[in-house]
């Protein structure tokens, strides 16, 4: 996806700056359901018996890309089926009124869809720049729940490496194998102990660029 220059600068201040709150309305759930029922591929059934107006409104308030008429038109003509491009153009329009509205940008981006571009020049670059605040937020949640993945795991081979050890040392009754055993563990549990140090220091910067990105996010309600 291209972005004006201007809006460059806004994606850096996000980055430095990187569901908690109730960010996403009711212009996105309207938007949500709309790209839910949009995506799906068209049977030759309802080629035959399409409305390529409505089809047209549903793409156009999804936020599709002019390219959707193309996939269409080759499903279709696999059925044997012609579509009515006019028909499709002038609903897609309408549809793209409902969904190049400023308020559904932030919502957009905060459900980790992309935009295509869509909006007419006027409006792209602020829709644009509303979006990237929105998915900045989805990313980084994404990045935080990652972060909680491998400490969990991380805290459940530390609970094994002990397990493992004592029953390595219930087993073994010479010291030296003893010794070795011990060694071994400890040097196990001392690099699952960096890296939980790590992925903490991680954590903290994330949960803190996280806030400050919702912050932006709310500015822009």
């Amino acid at each position: 996806m291209g972005q004006p220059h201007g809006s460059i600068g806004f994606t850096r201040q996000i980055a430095r700056a990187m569901m908690t709150k109730n960010l996403i309305g009711p212009f996105a759930a309207l938007l949500v359901g709309a790209l839910m029922s949009g995506c799906d591929t068209m049977t030759p059934d309802e080629c035959k018996a399409a409305n390529w107006s409505d089809i047209g409104l549903r793409d156009g308030a999804a936020g599709k890309p002019i390219s959707m008429l193309e996939e269409r038109a080759k499903a279709c003509s696999k059925a044997g089926t012609a579509i009515d491009s006019a028909g499709y153009i002038a609903g897609r329009e309408r549809g793209l009124q409902t969904f190049c509205r400023l308020e559904n940008a932030a919502p957009l981006g905060l459900n980790g869809t992309a935009y295509a571009g869509v909006c007419p020049a006027p409006l792209d670059f602020e829709f644009r720049r509303r979006h990237q605040a929105g998915y900045a937020v989805y990313t980084l949640r994404n990045e935080i729940s990652g972060f909680d993945s491998r400490s969990d795991r991380l805290q459940r081979k530390l609970r094994e490496a002990d397990s493992d050890e004592s029953k390595q040392l219930a087993a073994s009754d010479k010291d030296d194998e003893r010794k070795r055993i011990r060694r071994e563990f400890d040097e196990r549990r001392r690099h699952l102990r960096n890296e939980l140090r790590d992925i903490d220091r991680s954590l903290q910067g994330t949960r803190d660029a996280l806030r400050s990105a919702e912050y932006i996010v709310d500015t822009l309600r």
